[in-house]
């Protein structure tokens, strides 16, 4: 789940007892999380949205989920995008093995079209990428729709010095997105307790 922040709502995100909410009821989840944390617009300290991997038994168990989120129901999201999650490196992001203080960066790339364009836009296998990018992956997994689960796109989540080095993965072709005619790519950070 992708949640985008509504505007105006700053003030929201800077509520310790809201922010204390949202934690302890992240925390009821915390065997089943793959990957949480806030999304930041380029200046990396204005919160944008909010990166939720879950695992849960059942699309009505993701409805109560969002719906019962403290920060949605405190109206920080404006929107939530929600998918079925393929974890293509069988891992939750605290086992990523990269430098904590390097910047993280989460792409979503989608194919909003035809059956047939979703069906080219499945994500490469990890195997097949380079060594140097597999090794800055935090999350790598295909997207899908809760209803049928047909494939809609990738979800990517990497750690690179900067955001030109991103750009660059990306317009050579190295993450294997050139087949997804959109992609949002967002300064992302890890989430949880500080």
């Amino acid at each position: 789940m992708y949640s985008r922040d509504a505007p105006g709502t700053e003030a929201l995100r800077d509520d310790d007892e809201l922010l204390e909410e949202h934690w302890s009821y992240m925390d009821r989840f915390a065997a089943s999380m793959i990957a949480r944390g806030p999304t930041f617009g380029p200046d990396r300290e204005t919160v944008t949205g909010s990166l939720h991997v879950v695992g849960l038994p059942s699309v009505d168990a993701l409805h109560e989920f969002v719906a019962r989120e403290p920060n949605n129901r405190a109206g920080v999201y404006v929107k939530h995008s929600v998918w079925r999650f393929e974890n293509l490196l069988g891992r939750a992001i605290w086992e990523f093995q990269g430098a904590a203080d390097e910047p993280k960066f989460l792409i979503i790339a989608l194919s909003h079209g035809s059956p047939e364009t979703a069906a080219r836009g499945r994500p490469v296998p990890p195997e097949s990428l380079s060594t140097e990018l597999r090794e800055q992956l935090i999350v790598y997994g295909a997207l899908r729709t809760l209803d049928d689960a047909a494939p809609v796109g990738v979800a990517v989540a990497v750690q690179a010095r900067d955001r030109q080095v991103v750009d660059t993965l990306l317009d050579q072709g190295r993450a294997g997105l050139t087949a997804f005619p959109s992609i949002e790519i967002h300064d992302w950070e890890f989430g949880g307790r500080r």
